[in-house]
């Protein structure tokens, strides 16, 4: 029997002991950790802290991850998220929402840094490819030193 790839991969469980690392991922432009699962239905709620740059994670019912993205200032955290709440099928498998805050006007090439280097921590990499694809994060540490 062959396995379908699915639009919506799900990744790997997400440990707590991988979560607590991934705030060391900001360097210099972390803001706040919000690493309680926030119920992705509820997820406007993140809208209060004026979240404009930040890196979000998706988690499914059982705690596998099915996103790790990137919110800009061309989109703050809340529209990234909303954009993602249009689509069916991410509504359908999407749970829990968890957030690591970057300081605004976070240069890209960090962002993507951080990204990468959350994704290579969850072992992404080799468990949702190839499907997804993340920024590299082969100058991480020059960036967010």
């Amino acid at each position: 029997m062959t396995r379908q790839m699915t639009a919506l991969p799900a990744g790997p469980v997400l440990l707590r002991h991988v979560l607590g690392r991934l705030p060391l991922a900001a360097g210099r432009y972390g803001v706040a950790s919000y690493l309680e699962p926030v119920p992705f239905a509820d997820f406007e709620r993140y809208a209060d802290l004026g979240i404009v740059t930040g890196i979000y994670l998706i988690t499914d019912i059982d705690r596998r991850v099915r996103w790790l993205g990137q919110a800009s200032r061309d989109d703050d955290l809340v529209s990234r998220l909303a954009d993602h709440w249009q689509d069916p099928a991410k509504r359908a498998v999407f749970t829990a929402v968890r957030v690591l805050h970057l300081r605004d006007h976070t240069p890209v090439a960090a962002v993507n840094a951080i990204e990468g280097k959350c994704a290579d921590w969850l072992d992404l990499r080799s468990t949702m490819r190839p499907a997804r694809v993340w920024p590299q994060a082969t100058d991480w540490l020059t960036l967010v030193a």
